[in-house]
């Protein structure tokens, strides 16, 4: 780090919380629902990560039942999301470590953030089932603001928020679309080697470092 870390910007799934269970169980539940066979687990997870838009798409077309933007296509997702908010206690699967981070953070003083793609509202009912309510200073969904990642602004909107430098922060994430967003607001850049990367490849993506444990980013904090 340049300067000292005074905020340190998480990715929800796939870097905090392994969520993927719960994320296949509501995709497979809206494609049975619409006439198709439930998918394994294992091909959903390589889905994972472009938000739930795309995931249904990739489903939908995996099933061979595509349907072009619309009317149909706009019934199919709000019935992934009625079974996405039922699959939200099989979501709150925190990664080893992560809560130990987030409070690790606090007691050096670093500001803590949720920087997500995932809907506003499905985001209480995990922090309260993964009993997280006092860990975060600043929560920013997929639909906070008119943008989302990887466009910069949600990370600037929580910078501005705390009153710091984007370089004096960190974005933590699992994905091309947190390092792309990390990049754009200038902000440095942490990965984790699981999650749902979606083929990208993360040593090449310039972060400060790829951690197979969030405990690590103590190290970049000043007490």
């Amino acid at each position: 780090m340049p300067s000292p870390l005074r905020a340190a910007l998480f990715d929800l799934d796939g870097t905090l919380i392994d969520s993927a269970t719960g994320i296949a169980s509501a995709l497979n539940h809206t494609l049975q629902a619409l006439g198709h066979a439930p998918e394994p687990e294992t091909l959903i997870r390589t889905w994972i990560g472009d938000g739930a838009r795309q995931l249904l798409r990739q489903g939908l077309q995996h099933a061979g039942g595509d349907l072009p933007d619309g009317e149909a296509f706009e019934s199919a997702y709000a019935l992934l999301m009625r079974h996405y908010a039922d699959s939200l206690p099989l979501q709150a699967r925190a990664y080893p470590g992560a809560e130990d981070a987030l409070q690790g953070l606090h007691a050096r003083g670093v500001r803590v953030a949720l920087c997500t793609n995932k809907p506003q509202r499905f985001i209480a009912p995990l922090f309260e089932a993964l009993g997280w309510n006092d860990l975060f200073d600043a929560v920013v969904g997929g639909d906070t603001l008119p943008v989302h990642k990887p466009d910069p602004e949600p990370l600037w909107h929580i910078a501005r928020g705390f009153g710091i430098d984007p370089a004096q922060s960190v974005m933590v994430g699992d994905s091309r679309t947190d390092a792309e967003a990390a990049r754009a607001a200038g902000m440095p850049l942490v990965l984790v080697d699981y999650g749902y990367r979606r083929g990208y490849d993360l040593q090449t993506a310039g972060a400060l470092q790829v951690t197979a444990d969030l405990r690590s980013l103590l190290d970049l904090a000043v007490e």
